[in-house]
């Protein structure tokens, strides 16, 4: 019997593996040694895992490598490639399970199961038979069985939070089920695991039954191993599931968790949500200050996060974790402790938070609701599925959120507007979201803000705008807002973008007419550093920014106001600079593509340029979308008159939001009898037939 070397058998990435392995011609026919080499390999990509990058590209070049094997004359059997193939998959799919990253997940889970996916696949087919042929591999079936299970949990997570992978999902499922429902109490970590992601999906898709098989087996684990790791998660899971899959009470086994078991302070935190929101009122009335107590304590250790994109996802996790308190208040019309609860969970403290009415807009079943007792349920997920395949169809790009589609998740982002889609995109928010009815309740509640925990790019003030409602600010900060400041100076900082010199045109003539000193920042002093330095002063009551915009989804770490082409100012830079603090606010207009966009990645994450640099001392008026120069031109003319005739910020975003709306004839004659005609008339004639991806992106934001 020969030997080969193991760069022989993977001779793309020879340069990483150890020099001069090498085992028996034959040995990979046996399971035992598929796994031995399965295990010398992921010592090497946990090596390279300091480089997401180089990562990816070893276990790539790796598939690529095993797929070849077959006519490479080593006599590995196809058994073998699929479970060698699953195994190596496993520690990129599970760095993106952990980082929580669904593309990184789905990429990985697809070349696990199937030919190696590249980084930039728009699509990726599977065909699970060899990965049958080997489930049911006299030699081979074990050990299959036990790389399915292990790549559960990312498989799992990813249908569950990210609605993707459905077809894996459910020809897996099955598998998982089988091999996790016995003995699954005395079983390994990752069985366990791999249960409790299962039944998530499982009760996703009413399949009580096979939930309540592995939920008792669950809870014998739980008290047979309180002291395992996973017990904390599994009390959590166990006490929350809806409907109940255990043998006691929920409640039950949530007071027994924290009584016997030492958790960690996040943990304590999700037991004790689940406790409030299973109380009748009164009950919860008297236990809310302990558990609010709770939550401080949690956002505390949350705010101690330096790194403001870390502290956002911080954030929107521990919305995930306490969403069922949030919603019983919200379902009791608890305005107080609701509001009470938010404002500690964003961590703001008790003498800044706001006092006024904000009416919170959340997701109930996969729809928008507001009204106490209202959530819609039996609706299943199509309003929300359908909103994000008309966001994704007319924005051009790939949105990451709940509700996505496997082909959701692999089209590239473009950034370019599709108008084809903007009356799909209309009717989809429309169902999503009851904006009539929306606007009645915010008349009659006298609305002062919109708290909104929907999808971020959901235009809730346009579509007020649009049917003449009350267009109240959005509250992104949670925090009580200062008295707007009188406008007596404009500073504008013109980039290189289509129609600046317009705007700039129609802010000095509006402005000077009025009195009000209006600074324009020209082409050699608008620097990324020049504008940090001007941002930090207080010299101006609104700071107005007429440019490019990025706001990548897939990479929103990365988003800029673009100056030109080599002049930005990146976000993180945004957000470290210091706001100029007075008794009243300053106004900033970030009139760009994306400004007021934010990460659609996690559960609730706020990180934008606009909104994170709103808050008391400094309201931000941005765009949702990319804004098509006509459409910025038009919308910064309106809000400039509104503004240069004294209305507050709120009000005046409100009054151009609602005159952008209008027919055309209509907003011709509006702006020559401004007397700003000539100016606008390029911008106007652009703007002739808006669509909602034109008229529906402005947003205020405090």
């Amino acid at each position: 019997m020969g030997t080969v070397r193991l760069d022989e058998l993977f001779p793309s990435v020879r340069v990483h593996l150890p020099a001069g392995a090498q085992m028996d011609a034959d040995a990979l026919a046996e399971p035992q040694a598929v796994v031995a080499v399965a295990m010398l390999l992921r010592r090497v990509q946990l090596r390279l895992s300091r480089s997401a990058r180089d990562l990816e590209q070893f276990t790539h070049a790796l598939l690529g490598d095993i797929e070849r094997l077959e006519t490479a004359g080593h006599k590995v059997t196809e058994p073998a490639r699929v479970v060698l193939a699953m195994l190596v998959c496993w520690v990129p799919a599970r760095r993106g399970f952990e980082y929580a990253q669904p593309l990184v997940m789905w990429r990985w889970l697809h070349s696990a199961f199937g030919p190696p996916v590249p980084a930039d696949a728009v699509d990726a087919g599977i065909d699970l038979r060899p990965l049958d042929r080997a489930l049911r591999d006299e030699g081979f079936g074990v050990v299959a069985h036990t790389a399915v299970v292990m790549l559960a949990p990312v498989l799992f997570y990813l249908n569950n939070n990210a609605r993707s992978a459905d077809h894996l999902a459910e020809r897996l499922s099955p598998v998982v089920f089988a091999v996790c429902r016995e003995d699954l109490a005395e079983g390994p970590e990752p069985r366990v695991e791999a249960a409790a992601h299962l039944v998530t999906y499982l009760l996703r898709h009413r399949r009580h039954g096979e939930a309540r098989v592995l939920g008792h087996q669950l809870e014998t684990c739980l008290h047979e191993h309180p002291d395992r790791a996973s017990a904390g998660g599994l009390a959590v899971l166990l006490a929350g599931a809806r409907p109940a899959i255990t043998r006691r009470r929920p409640v039950s086994i949530a007071r027994w968790a924290l009584d016997r078991l030492r958790v960690n302070p996040f943990t304590t935190l999700s037991l004790k949500t689940i406790l409030a929101a299973g109380m009748d009122t009164g009950e919860r009335a008297r236990f809310f200050p302990e558990v609010l107590a709770q939550l401080e304590a949690v956002a505390g250790l949350v705010e101690e996060e330096q790194v403001a994109a870390q502290l956002s996802r911080d954030r929107g996790t521990l919305l995930s974790m306490t969403g069922p308190l949030v919603h019983a208040l919200l379902r009791e019309g608890d305005d107080e402790r609701l509001m009470q609860w938010l404002s500690v969970w964003h961590g703001v403290a008790a003498g800044d938070r706001r006092h006024d009415r904000c009416v919170v807009l959340a997701a109930g079943g996969s729809r928008a609701w507001y009204r106490p007792r209202t959530a819609p349920e039996g609706d299943g997920e199509v309003p929300l599925a359908r909103l994000t395949a008309a966001f994704n169809a007319a924005l051009g790009r790939s949105l990451i959120s709940d509700g996505l589609t496997d082909a959701a998740l692999t089209v590239p982002a473009t950034g370019r507007l599709d108008g084809a889609h903007a009356p799909e995109l209309e009717a989809a928010l429309e169902a999503y979201l009851d904006t009539a009815d929306l606007e009645r309740f915010a008349r009659a509640e006298h609305a002062k803000a919109f708290v909104s925990l929907l999808p971020a790019l959901t235009p809730v003030q346009a579509l007020l705008a649009r049917r003449r409602g009350p267009v109240p600010p959005l509250a992104v900060s949670l925090r009580a807002p200062l008295p707007d400041r009188p406008v007596g100076s404009v500073q504008l900082w013109c980039g290189e973008a289509p129609f600046t010199r317009a705007e700039a045109d129609v802010l000095e003539k509006v402005f000077s007419f009025v009195g009000i000193r209006c600074d324009v920042v020209g082409p050699d002093e608008v620097t990324g550093k020049n504008f940090l330095a001007a941002y930090q002063q207080d010299e101006h009551d609104v700071i107005w920014v007429a440019a490019h915009g990025r706001h990548p989804l897939l990479d929103p770490d990365d988003s800029a106001i673009a100056l030109g082409p080599t002049e930005q100012v990146p976000l993180d830079e945004l957000v470290t600079a210091s706001v100029p603090v007075r008794a009243e606010r300053r106004l900033l207009v970030l009139n760009t593509c994306d400004s007021a966009a934010a990460n659609a990645q996690g559960p609730y994450d706020d990180f934008g340029l606009a909104r994170s640099v709103a808050g008391p001392g400094q309201a931000v008026i941005g765009h949702l979308w990319p804004v098509p120069g006509g459409a910025a031109v038009v919308f910064g003319a309106l809000l400039a008159c509104e503004l240069a005739d004294g209305s507050g910020f709120g009000e005046a975003f409100a009054a151009a939001l609602c005159a952008l709306q209008e027919g055309w004839h209509d907003l011709a004659r509006r702006f020559q009898d401004r007397g700003i005609g000539a100016e606008v008339a390029e911008a106007l004639h652009d703007f002739r037939d808006p669509t909602l991806l034109e008229w529906g992106s402005p947003v205020f934001l405090e």
